[in-house]
């Protein structure tokens, strides 16, 4: 059994990271995340906000579906403030305001955004 690892967290040095980490989990991911996602912000109450993180560095389980969920919701993103953030491997991101962390020595990789459900 092969343990699913987001790229954020992969071993680069794994021999068998090709078998393990494939295009069809990738879209697997994609799809369960849309979907938690989507929920999340169902239960979430009007006026109210969330985060969503993932352990990926891929803009297909982070923007992507941050986007396409905000095309069928009544929701936006708020802005990271954070101290410090200049401090950080930030790798670039699509929707302005949410943060992709590069995986390093010192940081496993991972994508943070703050959604608010519209009132």
């Amino acid at each position: 059994m092969h343990l699913a690892r987001g790229s954020g967290t992969l071993n680069l040095e794994d021999k068998h990271l090709e078998e393990k980490f494939t295009k069809k989990l990738i879209e697997k991911s994609t799809q369960t995340q849309f979907s938690l996602l989507k929920k999340a912000l169902h239960i979430l109450k009007k006026g109210q906000e969330m985060v969503y993180s993932t352990c990926s560095i891929l803009s297909c389980e982070n923007e992507e579906v941050v986007q396409k969920v905000l095309k069928t919701e009544k929701a936006s993103i708020v802005h990271i403030e954070l101290t410090g953030k200049e401090n950080l491997p930030l790798l670039p991101t699509m929707l302005e305001g949410t943060l992709c962390i590069m995986p390093t020595e010192l940081y496993e990789g991972f994508f943070v955004a703050k959604i608010k459900r519209e009132s």
